[in-house]
């Protein structure tokens, strides 16, 4: 069905383009990488294509990604009588607007999407869903379908004496039902989101949301914070999970306490998880914590951040006790810029260093250039490679 769309709304653009005089706008980026790192070279090419075109009244964009000559992922979107209808080809694009995100899948997926200012409908191979406003009401109801289950979800906003008041209602299996496959949830914060609580009421212990990003790990979730001054600023903040069997003991072991101070460009960030654990003074009694620092600061007329943490885990990817220094340094001359990022890992076992660098070419009508060193994804488990990429972007 996805397929049929794409072919004959591109034919409907290039019908306008010829009849109506279309003025359209295009751009493109390219990308070639080779990797180094291993005997034989490896390499990797990738391009996307870009058309914005707009004739008598009604707004299209349309977006492709190319690797070679295969069509990697596409997008069109065209506008019409208010609705905006979108049309995608093994995109990412599955994200419910509802506060708890009942569905959400980030591989890429054929699939059309309708939205109005009253209601979105979604259709893919791997959910569909209706979401709609309640009339007369700041209340959504959306309902879904994933594989042979309907799953549904109420949800909305209300203010109540100055404080905003957010909550949501879900029921997933709706033919099956199990008190199991419930979960509500409500929010109370003051009118600036200066304090707030979240509690979190699952079905059971070993509730779960099938294709949400919400991950339920016990039958009740708490999360609370504070904010108060501005110079310098504090925000505290507690986050816990139990169930009622086990409340204390829960407690106990699942609290997260931390603040985070900010005063111009430095910070400093608290936080302990835990409290089950800790078995004495030194720091590798303490269990799972972790003390950041940093600042951004100028020097020479290069711009640059610098931070530092200390705790366990050390990093996303290690689980031991340790250090993570990071400093980026950046500067333009003129329609050159330069960019460097560098980042140190040293754990209990294992060390590892992080590199990314880009030189970056401005000075032309309708293009820029770029040629990297490394991988920029610092927070997973993506130590140097000697890989260097080419990219060219091109508008016109």
């Amino acid at each position: 069905m996805c397929k049929i769309f794409f072919v004959s709304l591109l034919i409907l653009i290039i019908a306008s383009n010829n009849l109506f005089a279309l003025q359209t706008s295009f751009s493109t980026n390219f990308s070639v990488a080779y990797d180094f790192s291993a005997e034989n070279v490896g390499t990797s090419f990738s391009m996307e294509f870009r058309m914005n075109p707009s004739a008598l009244g009604k707004d299209f964009d349309f977006s492709a990604s190319l690797n070679g000559s295969n069509l990697e992922s596409a997008r069109l979107t065209f506008t019409i009588e208010g609705a905006k209808v979108n049309l995608y080809k093994n995109t990412g694009f599955i994200k419910a607007s509802d506060p708890l995100v009942l569905y959400k899948y980030d591989s890429g997926k054929d699939g059309v999407e309708i939205q109005t200012s009253h209601f979105k409908v979604v259709f893919s191979d791997v959910v569909m869903y209706a979401d709609m406003k309640i009339p007369f009401m700041n209340t959504n109801l959306l309902f879904g379908k994933r594989d042979e289950k309907f799953d549904t979800a109420l949800y909305g906003f209300l203010k109540v004496s100055g404080l905003n008041v957010n909550y949501e209602f879900v029921l997933q299996d709706v033919k099956n039902f199990d008190i199991k496959n419930s979960v509500g949830m409500v929010s109370v914060a003051e009118g600036n989101y200066n304090w707030g609580v979240r509690y979190l009421l699952a079905g059971a212990t070993n509730t779960s949301l099938a294709l949400s990003p919400q991950y339920i790990s016990n039958q009740n979730i708490v999360n609370a914070w504070y904010k108060f001054s501005s110079q310098p600023a504090f925000n505290t903040y507690v986050n816990t999970n139990f169930c009622f069997e086990k409340f204390s003991e829960d407690v106990l072991k699942n609290t997260e306490v931390g603040m985070d101070i900010n005063y111009g460009g430095a910070f400093v960030n608290l936080k302990k998880t835990g409290f089950a654990d800790v078995t004495g003074a030194m720091p590798t009694e303490w269990g799972k914590f972790n003390v950041s620092l940093g600042t951004t600061f100028s020097f020479m007329n290069f711009s640059g951040k610098f931070a530092y943490s200390f705790g366990k885990p050390a990093h996303n990817v290690v689980n031991t006790i340790g250090e993570v220094y990071y400093v980026e340094l950046g500067r333009s001359f003129g329609n050159i810029n330069l960019f460097a990022k560098y980042q140190k890992l040293i754990g209990y076992y294992e060390e590892k260093d992080f590199f990314f660098g880009e030189l970056k070419f401005t000075g032309f009508q309708n293009a820029d250039f770029a040629i990297q060193i490394g991988n920029g994804d610092f927070a997973g488990d993506n130590p140097f490679k000697p890989v260097v990429a080419f990219k060219i972007n091109a508008w016109w």
